[in-house]
């Protein structure tokens, strides 16, 4: 089921905790946002130096010197040069990478980082049964995928030392639980 743009960015925020995820991205930041959808987030986003959305689904429909949208796969873009890039955003997009390949996408992701770079990391949280099925209704309904959902204690469990948590929390809005990791390569 395809949401018009219009109605899709005035119901999102009313589920997303958009403020949460904003908090974490400091002024003149180059952004890349992998697995964009609508760049829903780059209207909530202030101060950025660069912003750059990547997503199978992406419609590359506002582009300017310092804004761009890239339809892509997000695993296969991960063989880019990052570099310019010193914020990394990954909202609700591993439930969409099959299990055997979620921990490839985070490892090859968390490596690309550099000093300093930030990571956050928003994703559905699978502990209630209640909500978790809400939410594996939902995404069948609006995206016809069957959830995959991400171990963050075994993603915790395996992060290289010389990554910090930043932040490590949930968030819940009527029947969507989110879970939040925000990491800092040291």
């Amino acid at each position: 089921m395809e949401i018009p743009q219009k109605i899709y960015f005035k119901l999102r925020p009313l589920i997303l905790p958009i403020k949460k995820i904003t908090n974490y991205i400091q002024e003149e930041a180059n952004i890349i946002d992998l697995g964009c959808g609508k760049g829903l987030l780059l209207n909530y986003i202030i101060n950025f130096k660069s912003y750059t959305g990547v997503d199978l689904n992406t419609n590359p429909h506002h582009s300017s010197n310092n804004v761009k949208f890239i339809k892509a796969d997000c695993l296969a873009f991960l063989d880019n040069n990052l570099n310019k890039y010193n914020t990394f955003l990954v909202i609700d997009l591993i439930h969409h990478i099959p299990v055997d390949t979620q921990f490839i996408f985070l490892n090859k992701l968390i490596s690309s980082l550099k000093l300093g770079d930030i990571l956050i990391i928003k994703d559905i949280n699978p502990r209630n049964f209640i909500y978790k099925f809400w939410n594996s209704f939902h995404d069948f309904i609006i995206s016809k995928q069957i959830i995959n959902y991400l171990d963050f204690e075994k993603l915790k469990e395996n992060l290289p030392g010389d990554i910090q948590i930043l932040a490590n929390f949930h968030s819940r809005i009527f029947l969507y639980d989110h879970y939040f990791l925000v990491l800092k390569k040291c």
